[in-house]
């Protein structure tokens, strides 16, 4: 009923949370409060060089990827000058995706 429903979506949101702050942690970086909720400060988390939106699955054996998400994301970290990453978890695992010239620039820079 509307209970469940109403503990399933805090549920996703602590765990969302966590997602965030563990990302915050990895790339020393900070979570922004509220993110997704509105136009100000958009993205999940910003560290010094990236600007990282996480994306929470549950459970699923596939996570679908949008070019609206990608364009957004990488529109906003040109305006910060940071390198825009998208973060999900599947399986356990964490997953990021980088726009390749980024990765190769990132590449270069540790050789």
């Amino acid at each position: 009923g509307v209970l469940s429903q109403v503990n399933d979506k805090k549920s996703l949101n602590k765990a969302s949370k966590r997602q965030e702050l563990r990302t915050a942690d990895k790339y020393r970086g900070s979570r922004n409060a509220g993110s997704g909720s509105g136009w100000l400060r958009k993205n999940d988390v910003r560290s010094e060089q990236f600007l990282i939106e996480n994306k929470l699955t549950t459970g699923s054996k596939s996570y679908s990827i949008k070019s609206i998400d990608l364009k957004e994301l990488e529109m906003r970290a040109i305006l910060e000058d940071r390198i825009p990453v998208l973060q999900f978890d599947l399986n356990n695992k964490s997953y990021v995706v980088l726009v390749e010239d980024d990765f190769l620039a990132l590449v270069d820079d540790g050789s």
